[in-house]
């Protein structure tokens, strides 16, 4: 068996096939350059982008599409309201089917008075 000499590896050296330092600096250097061209460029390109315009009347409002609630808090308060007069008051619901509306606090005292219906077996 042949025995060959190990190469001395004391001294500290690096790796120069991995990449390219140059073209690394290259591609840099260039977007660099594009960064800083590009809104100096922009008006030339697009002048009319950069015409200053006064602004439009807002479009009318259309019953067709959703409108936006302007004032959220109040609508929600108001919604709230409305439902909590329907839950604490007597009234119809389908007076042709003899279906009433009572108070939930009512409810709740009938109830426990008089217990649920009994439910069917399986």
């Amino acid at each position: 068996m042949e025995v060959r000499a190990m190469k001395d590896t004391t001294g500290f050296d690096y790796e120069r096939t991995d990449i390219n330092a140059t073209g690394i600096g290259r591609i840099a250097l260039g977007l660099g350059l594009f960064v800083i061209a590009t809104p100096l460029l922009m008006p030339v390109v697009f002048p009319q982008a950069m015409s200053h315009r006064t602004p439009s009347a807002p479009p009318a409002l259309s019953a067709d599409a959703p409108q936006l609630e302007i004032t959220p808090r109040r609508d929600l308060q108001h919604l709230r309201r409305g439902d909590d007069e329907l839950a604490q008051s007597y009234g119809w619901t389908d007076r042709g089917r003899g279906v009433v509306r009572i108070p939930v606090a009512r409810a709740m005292e009938l109830l426990a008075r008089k217990g649920l219906p009994a439910w069917p077996s399986p």
